[in-house]
């Protein structure tokens, strides 16, 4: 639990929602490729959402686009791209104006020659009669043959009104060339150029307009090599680009395990996974980049991010690997006024959660910021593709309100005292660690409650006890009835955050004879019940007892208990539910420092 994140973030959260199915979860692959844009067209009309995925023959589709006209909440199937599902391409895009210019090319984890790995560009016009976009024909931009293959198209338009398409085409020696096309005359027709670099392996990289200039930032699969880049002025002959340097020292992983966009400053923002596998960040002024700021340490061959900017704020989205919970959790991060916020986790199910994608800008003042990602039980399983979002207050053009609940100081969770992820094979009981009330048993991932009973199913770590401190678990109770955790138990008495089948959660003191009196109760920030997330209680001081609830990382309650039956000293931590069949998994106790 991180409680800085509430006073930076200020953004509440929402649980998943499926948009569409996918053979598998890497549906928004390529990372660096811009899969989604948003329209307004005006005319009375809300703005429309086009995204294109590669369905690779879920619903018997190939590249599609899906459209959405109430702010990417909901999509409907809108038109075919490129319906050939046996031939995975994906799609780059941008809006211009009330059209949508976009190119597309094959995309899989291998690339081999074939004469079938073209890149094509094509215009999807608005027509305001109907409210809808249509196709013109796709225009071959680069022609493979049987000795040679493209891919990882990347397409871009200057302040000029140029297009520019970048690809890499495969060499005999099993390196890349960077190749490069542009259109002066709006599509219509296109220039090959001089190449842009060449790399020992295959390569990824972005194209990107900064106000008036592009930018070219590009590196190899499994090269610890430096990241190197060019730039052109808008202003310079079409043909003049300048020398390759290197953009920083260390490379990109796969050269293309990143996301960026424009700053509106004439810079642009680049988060990227190293060859090490970690997540950073690094600012582009218009001629340098500067220092990485490392956002995620933990390393994953799947990790991936996704940015948006809304005014002069960045979101952040990637996806972290949790064993504990067999899978993988969404996080998100804020850039603000040169600082990241602390990462708050959007989705804690435990399943696969393969390559984010966003738009790369929201208008300021908007309200929601959402994510896109694929899910499914494992990488190579059939899925969906998913939207979860946050919530930003002030449309990150503001700077955040500031919480009304939280004092000026918290404590912070310091020494670890006790862990359990539940992973051990399947058992009647949760081990020697746990003294129980009720049934629990372990299947090989979680603990999981086994009996209906108004006494209720407590579990309590013995390795736990303390006074100051806090417990925290995943739990997913189905909506059915109410579960949560426990400090301070001695016996029955007890301090408990309880998720309640509405939704809502409160927090409670439990006398010895089993009943309660609820001192606190506030919505948990999810959207439905029957989701699992990541619930925190902390306890702290004696006279009076402070006590804070958090749900994914998000403080959402905050009371303070001055009764005479204030529970004053130490107990243990643990679980509760009054019904059989209630998930738990990664619990974890910490002591508080003293704020």
């Amino acid at each position: 639990m991180i409680w800085s994140s509430v006073a930076v973030i200020a953004a509440v959260l929402a649980s998943t929602t499926p948009v569409m199915p996918v053979r598998v979860g890497n549906a928004l692959t390529l990372p660096a490729q811009r899969h989604a844009v948003r329209i307004d067209t005006g005319g009375g009309h809300a703005p429309t959402w086009l995204l294109a995925i590669q369905q690779e023959g879920a619903d018997g589709r190939g590249l599609s686009f899906y459209r959405s006209d109430d702010e990417g909440r909901t999509f409907r199937y809108a038109a075919p791209i490129q319906p050939d599902a046996s031939h995975a391409d994906r799609a780059d895009l941008i809006a211009v104006g009330k059209d949508v210019a976009l190119v597309y090319s094959w995309e899989a984890p291998s690339l081999k020659a074939s004469s079938r790995h073209d890149v094509y560009f094509q215009w999807w016009r608005y027509r305001a009669g109907t409210h809808d976009w249509a196709p013109e024909p796709a225009v071959r931009i680069f022609n493979a043959d049987d000795s040679t293959a493209y891919t990882r198209a990347l397409l871009a338009r200057d302040s000029k009104g140029r297009l520019w398409v970048q690809a890499f085409r495969l060499e005999s020696d099993g390196g890349s060339t960077a190749v490069l096309s542009v259109s002066t005359d709006g599509g219509s027709n296109f220039e090959r150029q001089a190449n842009l670099g060449r790399v020992k392996r295959r390569g990824g990289g972005r194209l990107l307009s900064v106000g008036s200039k592009l930018v070219f930032v590009y590196a190899m699969h499994d090269g610890f090599e430096p990241t190197r880049m060019r730039l052109r002025d808008d202003d310079a002959p079409v043909e003049a680009w300048g020398s390759v340097k290197d953009a920083f020292s260390d490379g990109i992983y796969h050269g293309a395990a990143l996301s960026a966009v424009a700053d509106g400053k004439g810079g642009m923002h680049l988060v990227y996974k190293d060859e090490t596998e970690r997540l950073y960040h690094r600012h582009f002024d218009g001629s340098t980049f500067g220092s990485r700021t490392l956002l995620e340490s933990s390393r994953d061959w799947a990790m991936q991010s996704a940015v948006t900017r809304v005014g002069d704020t960045l979101y952040v989205f990637y996806n972290v690997m949790r064993q504990s919970i067999g899978g993988y959790e969404i996080h998100a991060r804020t850039l603000r006024d040169g600082k990241f916020s602390e990462p708050v986790v959007l989705d804690t199910k435990g399943t696969y959660k393969g390559y984010p994608n966003a738009l790369e800008t929201l208008p300021a003042g908007a309200t929601e910021v959402p994510c896109f990602f694929g899910e499914a039980p494992d990488d190579n399983s059939r899925g969906h593709m998913v939207r979860v979002k946050l919530e930003a207050r002030g449309g990150g053009s503001e700077p955040p309100p500031p919480p009304s609940a939280p004092p000026e100081e918290l404590p912070s969770p310091g020494k670890e005292l006790f862990r359990d992820g539940f992973s051990r094979s399947s058992s009647n009981s949760l081990g020697s660690d746990w003294s129980l009330k009720g049934l629990w048993l372990t299947n090989g991932k979680r603990a999981v409650s086994d009996l209906d009973t108004s006494r209720g199913n407590q579990a309590l770590a013995s390795p736990s006890r303390c006074r100051d401190c806090q417990v925290e678990a995943w739990l997913q109770a189905f909506a059915v009835d109410e579960a949560g955790v426990v400090l301070r138990a001695q016996g029955q008495a007890a301090y408990a955050l309880v998720y309640l089948p509405s939704g809502r959660i409160q927090i409670r003191r439990y006398r010895e004879d089993g009943s309660h009196t609820v001192l606190g109760e506030a919505s948990s920030g999810q959207s439905s019940a029957r989701e699992g997330a990541l619930f925190t209680l902390a306890a702290w001081g004696s006279g009076p007892v402070r006590l804070a609830a958090s749900v994914n990382g998000q403080v959402r309650l905050m009371v303070t208990d001055t009764s005479s039956s204030a529970l004053k000293s130490e107990g243990l931590a643990g679980l509760y539910t009054p019904i059989a069949g209630v998930w738990f998994d990664d619990f974890r106790v910490r002591e508080l420092e003293e704020p």
